[in-house]
């Protein structure tokens, strides 16, 4: 019997960093000095006693293959693509990116099972103007560049890019990040995007859930932004508003919104609006407004009513929850539970575990969490994806068929 285990530092790292543990912490429990686990995360590999790496095991709550396994997914907090909040700690930074490569490999592990849809969504030059980009991401997707985009978690993953719902208290952690939700509430950051996997070829957006379906939509045409504007990374308060004014533009195109819009709207004119694009009034308002559609004087005006006007069905201003905030189902991502499903006939993380993989359970639990399942939304609009048919783990295989948006006629 081998009296040693080969450890690979970065796999020992990213656990202690999922489960929020101190060096400190983690060295009390083992027993050992701050020096010896400071020299095993940074080492490539280390050879640990057996009784030595069962203690590591249990203390850290990864299964041993995790931890004898060559990591290939690395993502570093400045691959972030999100600006930083100043409340956001360095140790939260490290939380999101050790996170984000292990869905990452999670990811790989689908992708080498059953392929994933491959990736249409371009890379822009960061100066290229937000109409432009939004009418090039929505070409690259096969939507008209002049309809509303009905179901755009739907678009996004269809198109390869994976979204990862992040819950308030993460199973793995039990690390909270942000406020507790509600409609109008800010917190410390609503989401993020990276390129992850063994190449860092698969965009990835992990959003935190969310009762808020306008919250939800913009945040998600955020992020797209920031994947096509900004591979380098590197986001900085002028880039965030960039990604915003993407994402205004992605949902409602500015040259569309000069046709229906007056010069002079009232909120009430502006309600159908929001309802048709699927935005929220105070992103329409800022659109409108830097779009030159809307006055500064009438911008003010509208923004002061928007948060001094009652919602009598929430009893709070419409700035906080506005009209119409019960109209659409929140949008939820499908790709994962999907792809669960035909590469493990599993339908929850449960069922994963016959399979032997190297994550533990409740980290799969937030890789899974917040994914539809069963039939894709809209199913009576659905036609055939350009998806090509994926071979399963057995004998037989299966087409992935998607329902899709508005397409270019």
């Amino acid at each position: 019997m081998k009296a040693t285990v080969d450890v690979y530092g970065v796999r020992v790292n990213q656990a202690r960093v999922i489960r929020a543990m101190t060096v400190t912490a983690v060295m009390e429990a083992l027993g050992w000095k701050h020096s010896r686990l400071n020299r095993l995360e940074r080492s490539a590999t280390t050879a640990l006693p057996v009784e030595d790496f069962e203690q590591l095991v249990a203390v850290l709550r990864f299964p041993p293959k995790f931890f004898t396994t060559a990591p290939t997914s690395r993502v570093h907090p400045t691959d972030l693509l999100f600006r930083a909040p100043r409340s956001i700690t360095a140790t939260e930074r490290e939380y999101l990116a050790q996170f984000a490569a292990l869905t990452g490999e999670f990811l790989d592990e689908l992708h080498t099972r059953v392929k994933l849809p491959p990736v249409r969504l371009p890379v822009l030059d960061s100066e290229t103007p937000v109409d432009q980009a939004a009418e090039a991401v929505r070409k690259a997707w096969g939507l008209d560049t002049d309809g509303p985009v009905d179901y755009l978690t739907h678009e996004i993953e269809r198109n390869g890019v994976a979204i990862v719902m992040r819950r308030l208290l993460t199973s793995s952690s039990r690390r909270i990040l942000g406020d507790e939700d509600s409609t109008g509430k800010l917190d410390k950051h609503l989401g993020y995007s990276v390129r992850v996997g063994e190449f860092n070829t698969r965009p990835l957006i992990v959003v935190r859930q969310s009762h808020s379906w306008e919250r939800t939509r913009w945040t998600l045409a955020h992020e797209v932004g920031h994947l096509a504007l900004h591979a380098s990374g590197s986001v900085n308060e002028e880039r965030e508003e960039q990604a915003s004014r993407f994402a205004s533009e992605l949902l409602a195109p500015a040259a569309v919104l000069a046709d229906e819009v007056s010069r002079a709207p009232s909120l009430a004119e502006l309600l159908p609006v929001k309802a048709r694009w699927g935005i929220s009034l105070g992103a329409l308002l800022k659109h409108l407004h830097t779009s030159k559609l809307l006055s500064d004087q009438r911008f003010e005006a509208l923004r002061r009513q928007l948060y001094t006007r009652t919602n009598t069905e929430t009893d709070t201003t419409w700035g906080r929850v506005e009209p119409g905030w019960n109209d659409r189902d929140v949008e939820r991502p499908r790709l994962i539970s999907k792809w669960l499903e035909m590469a493990f006939s599993a339908t929850s993380a449960m069922m994963l575990a016959p399979y032997d993989l190297m994550w533990p359970q409740d980290m799969l639990e937030d890789f899974t969490v917040g994914q539809r399942t069963g039939v894709a939304v809209n199913a009576a609009r659905a036609v055939a994806d350009p998806a090509p048919a994926v071979a399963m783990t057995g004998t037989h295989s299966n087409v992935l068929t998607l329902p899709v948006g508005r397409r270019r006629g």
